[in-house]
């Protein structure tokens, strides 16, 4: 183990969502047996008492770790998320800790440059400008953050996961995989209504959608579609029975409007699932379209419709294009690569 001593900050462990995925595969692989780790929980998804308890615990517990580490890595959504680690940052840089922020937020540019007053972005802009390492998920980003921090200060680490062996894969279902967040942005809607579109030729085409958020208002929907029959709400699924749909589906959809890096993407490319989704965030740098996926423009139902109807009419493609995702994910999101990069960054302070 290396000697030194890393002071990590992010949402409780129990917390649905990509921050929290990327938290568990630290584990998982074992950062904490090759670094002098600990975890404090700074805010959870629960009630509002039960948040601002956590984020109380959360104070306290940093206050009283901080002169025991050296490195304080803080994972950062936006919005709220922004302004609560931006305060971290600065007790962190009092204390003359070295300070990792890790961007997750995959709405941030829109929060930034749209929500933010003039004041609000200096005082971002001035927090994140202490820091000594800044972590993003892709080139993309990278080039927006660059207009607010040092360049040299930029390192991309895609999100990576521990890659699934040994599992069969059948390709001969035309079952479709949907996981995250219920609302537009993911683009739940479009998928629904290109799945209606699509059962009028495919009657046994069948939408597993895992997720949280406008939950009631997709079942409503199928409802008055009358397509109960094609589609399964999984609720927020994890572990074993989330590995269960990814085994089990042949397709991974995922019609983003705002991304960052989705785990959910990556997981269901390494899964072999053949991967379809939209030019946003990173994602271009994940799947290289006609290669080993399909990529369109965000909001285009009849691109969506017309390609998976060419991919449940042809094996063969879809064959290339889960194979090509697999391989992807053993060359780019390996977690092992992703560790020893995080390392490297944390050695370099």
């Amino acid at each position: 183990m290396s000697n030194l001593k890393v002071l990590m900050l992010g949402p409780a462990r129990s917390v649905k969502g990509g921050m929290t995925s990327v938290v568990d595969n630290y584990y998982h692989y074992g950062l904490d047996k090759k670094v002098i780790l600990k975890y404090i929980e700074t805010i959870n998804d629960k009630s509002k008492i039960s948040k601002l308890l956590k984020e109380m615990q959360g104070k306290i517990k940093f206050y009283f770790n901080i002169k025991k580490y050296d490195i304080v890595h803080i994972h950062m959504a936006s919005r709220r998320s922004t302004f609560r680690k931006c305060e971290y940052i600065r007790k962190a840089k009092k204390n003359n800790k070295k300070v990792v922020v890790h961007i997750h937020g995959a709405e941030f540019k829109e929060f930034y440059n749209s929500e933010c007053n003039e004041q609000q972005k200096q005082y971002i802009k001035d927090s994140l400008n202490l820091s000594d390492r800044m972590i993003v998920l892709s080139e993309e980003w990278k080039d927006f953050f660059k207009q607010l921090v040092d360049e040299n200060k930029i390192e991309v680490i895609y999100n990576s996961i521990v890659l699934p062996e040994n599992f069969e894969k059948s390709l001969d279902n035309n079952d479709l995989l949907f996981l995250g967040r219920f609302g537009h942005r993911k683009g739940i809607y479009d998928l629904i209504d290109v799945l209606e579109k699509l059962k009028q030729d495919y009657p046994d085409v069948h939408l597993y959608a895992g997720g949280d958020g406008e939950v009631e208002q997709v079942k409503k929907i199928i409802d008055d579609k009358k397509m109960t029959k094609n589609f399964t709400y999984l609720g927020w699924v994890s572990g074993t029975e989330k590995e269960k749909y990814l085994k089990k589906c042949s397709y991974y959809v995922l019609p983003s409007y705002n991304e960052g890096m989705p785990m959910s993407l990556i997981e269901g490319m390494a899964y072999k699932n053949v991967p379809i989704s939209t030019k946003v965030g990173g994602i271009p740098k994940v799947i290289t379209h006609g290669e080993n996926g399909i990529l369109i423009e965000p909001g285009d139902k009849e691109a969506l419709y017309n390609y998976l109807k060419e991919l449940l009419q042809n094996k063969e493609l879809r064959i290339k294009y889960s194979e090509n995702a697999r391989k992807t994910c053993e060359e780019k999101f390996d977690i092992k690569k992703n560790i020893e990069k995080l390392i490297d960054i944390y050695q370099r302070l």
